[in-house]
């Protein structure tokens, strides 16, 4: 794989095959756009019908062309790229842009003429874009190659570049962001179908590249998705934000992608998992590009997610304090000291509570503005603060914003602005705030989501650095795995919790029984009250079939309840294999929670916790991470469930053994990464969390293994 992509965004040399003298066309359009905006290198149109093209030279073949470019455009129908492809490897073209569609997007017989041409790429050491792509531009070196309407457009070189799997929409999103958002673009480059560079391998492009500040990616389906940790790991130590708009999640987007780049989307949960894991913003829309963008442009990260908010409306105010609270973010009570302060100035009718609301008492003494924003800002309890302004224009704005930058040129802590005037009512403050670097929002709710947004990137920043040296739980069971080969079934109950047990997973007392009398012995060695429960690997769900029974409290019961489970269970599985009726101890009262691991395609590993019953199966209320799980991913996975307060000790209840839950995850982890070529799925439904002090226990479990 190639990584010199300095060559592929900056080439010297540019060789278009397939180039038309309609320049209107698309396999026109290239060589009148790589013109037109003034590109440096020497051009190489090739085609045998012409002998020159817009004035330039036109070659026959690419063997004929004096040199070889650093990159080739393949404008060619689908049957003759594989062709194309190959002289150009011949001919020693480090990277090659195939603009072509018809391959795997279409299915059949397209699939294989692209795997011929990811065969022709490895055989030459071929940088691939494409196929089905629309480009790139470089607009810092006045490199326009590609189609479409938007290479008509100049643009002004940035500090922002973005990779897309969509052609069309990446460079909408360009455009829109450039020309309307005031967020110039420095590279922007669409993959396709991806069978060459990627999606990644361009994200780690733009780490490295001193002249990109952030990073926007645009993603149906990432074939290499793992390795979003680690890119994203490698941005937060570089202090480059990502943002990444990830689409094709439901199940009509998913077949959309499909025949889009043929990219499969893969499952959400974990995208928005490695997203977490490594520091990766996602955002929903082109606004979120632009104003997020524009946040980081002011070089400014909050310490922390407090925020103070001032405002001349109460109602914005409001708005704006259930968008950041939403999001993450605190809107704490004042400092005594920063109270006493405002009270000597602030109007008797206006609110010292946060928001503070100065009221329209600004019109009447603008110092107002500056002797507020720097009480607040020196508050040592506030991290950031916005300043909602309505809509006020003209003089007054002016003024308003001068003594806003006054204040922030002293101030390491981010100020945001909410103000709704226009531009061409309020162009001088406008323009004071973005020289100063200030962001500034038309609507509260933009300027709250936005300042969540940066508080959440300083937040995994610091994490980052926090966790450098943690290093997460790993245990090998050779003796596992063994055991494993030669099941070919799902690993009923008992077992699976021996299983469990290996990796230090505390589970409940039992034994199995192939009888009612050895059952009754067991149950009195273990002490009743106890439960049965049928083991068949044909009955995954025991207690739909009626094959469980709980609670049960004397030997005549058992005798009965045995009789019964098991007549339940060749009823509602006939023929079915009964492995025997597992004995179990109740487990007693506890919150019950639920744990898994599902071995994803694209991820690898996983792991994920929930509360049980409604919260997991219906409500979805859940956290993911992909294995390995560190001790401090686990507490936060705990932490970032809504259910989270009934573990906390909500309405007087005892408070959970949290730090046992989390050494079960963190031991599931472990387990997941040992047994990654064996295991599925693995649920633990229920796991019993006892009060603080006294673990957890599993109290049931099923393994699904990976087909042989």
């Amino acid at each position: 794989m190639r990584f010199d992509l300095e060559r592929f965004f900056n080439p010297r040399a540019i060789a278009i095959i397939g180039a038309s003298q309609d320049l209107a066309t698309i396999s026109g359009q290239p060589l009148k756009f790589l013109k037109s905006h003034g590109y440096r290198g020497r051009l190489y149109p090739v085609n045998p019908r012409y002998p020159e093209i817009a004035g330039v030279q036109c070659y026959p073949s690419l063997a004929e062309v004096p040199e070889a470019p650093d990159l080739a455009l393949i404008l060619v129908n689908a049957a003759r790229v594989a062709d194309m492809l190959r002289q150009c490897g011949a001919k020693g073209v480090p990277y090659v842009i195939i603009f072509s569609s018809g391959f795997s997007e279409m299915g059949g017989r397209g699939e294989a003429l692209q795997r011929e041409l990811a065969a022709i790429a490895r055989e030459h050491d071929i940088g691939v874009i494409g196929p089905n792509c629309q480009g790139m531009i470089n607009v810092a070196d006045s490199v326009f190659a590609g189609f479409g309407s938007v290479f008509n457009a100049d643009y002004d070189p940035g500090r922002v570049s973005m990779v897309s799997q969509s052609g069309g929409f990446g460079f909408s999103v360009m455009n829109l962001s450039s020309k309307d958002g005031g967020l110039p673009f420095r590279q922007m480059v669409t993959t396709g179908n991806e069978i060459g560079v990627s999606t990644l391998d361009f994200i780690d492009y733009y780490i490295r590249d001193p002249q990109t500040d952030t990073i926007v990616g645009y993603i149906e389906g990432l074939k290499d998705a793992r390795r979003l940790l680690e890119v994203g790991k490698k941005a937060l130590a570089a202090g480059k934000p990502v943002l990444m708009w990830k689409v094709g999640n439901t199940e009509q987007g998913q077949r959309a992608a499909r025949s889009h780049t043929a990219n499969l989307g893969g499952a959400m949960a974990l995208y928005k998992a490695a997203f977490r894991q490594g520091g990766i913003i996602q955002v929903e829309d082109i606004q979120d590009v632009v104003d997020y963008g524009r946040a980081f442009r002011c070089g400014k990260l909050p310490a922390g997610n407090r925020l103070a908010i001032i405002t001349i409306s109460g109602g914005a105010g409001i708005l704006m304090t259930d968008e950041c609270i939403a999001r993450g973010m605190r809107v704490p009570q004042l400092a005594q000291a920063t109270t006493d302060k405002l009270q000597s100035f602030v109007p008797e009718f206006g609110s010292l509570l946060n928001p503070v609301d100065v009221t329209a008492a600004i019109f009447n003494d603008l110092s107002l503005i500056n002797r507020t924003l720097q009480a607040i800002v020196d508050d040592p309890g506030v991290d950031c603060v916005a300043m909602i302004n309505a809509s006020l224009q003209g003089e007054i704005a002016a003024k308003i914003a001068g003594e806003i930058v006054a204040v922030a040129k002293k101030s390491d802590k981010p100020i945001f602005i909410a103000w709704s005037a226009r531009d061409a009512a309020a162009p001088e403050a406008y323009a004071a705030l973005d020289a100063a670097r200030i962001p500034h929002y038309k609507s509260p709710v933009r300027c709250g989501r936005t300042l969540a947004a940066l508080s959440w990137y300083a937040a995994a920043r610091r994490k980052h650095e926090a966790r450098r040296g943690e290093q997460p739980l790993r245990i090998e069971k050779n003796n596992i795995k063994q055991q494993l080969v030669s099941v070919t079934q799902d690993v009923t109950e008992y077992a699976a919790k021996r299983i469990l047990a290996e990796y230090g997973i505390p589970v409940t007392c039992e034994e199995l029984a192939t009888g009612a009398q050895e059952a009754i012995a067991i149950a009195r060695r273990i002490g009743y009250p106890v439960a049965l429960k049928v083991q068949s690997p044909d009955i995954p769900h025991k207690t739909e079939a009626r094959a469980v029974r709980l609670a049960i409290a004397s030997d005549a019961e058992l005798a009965t309840a045995y009789a019964e489970v098991v007549k339940n269970a060749k009823a509602h599985q006939p023929g079915a294999k009964i492995e025997g009726v597992l004995v179990q101890e109740m487990a007693g009262e506890g919150v019950e929670a639920i744990l898994g691991v599902t071995h994803d395609a694209l991820f690898g590993p996983a792991v994920m916790f929930g509360l049980g019953g409604i919260f997991a199966e219906v409500l979805k209320d859940v956290s993911f991470r992909l294995a390995p799980v560190t001790m401090s991913a686990a507490r936060e996975m705990i932490e970032e469930v809504a259910g989270y307060p009934l573990l906390a000790g909500a309405r007087g209840k005892p408070r959970a053994d949290m730090g046992a839950l989390a050494d079960a995850i963190v031991r599931l982890s472990a387990l997941a990464v040992d047994l990654k070529d064996h295991v599925a799925e693995l649920d633990v439904n229920p796991l019993f969390v006892f009060p603080e002090g006294r673990g957890v226990k599993a109290a049931d479990a099923l393994i699904k293994l990976v087909t042989k």
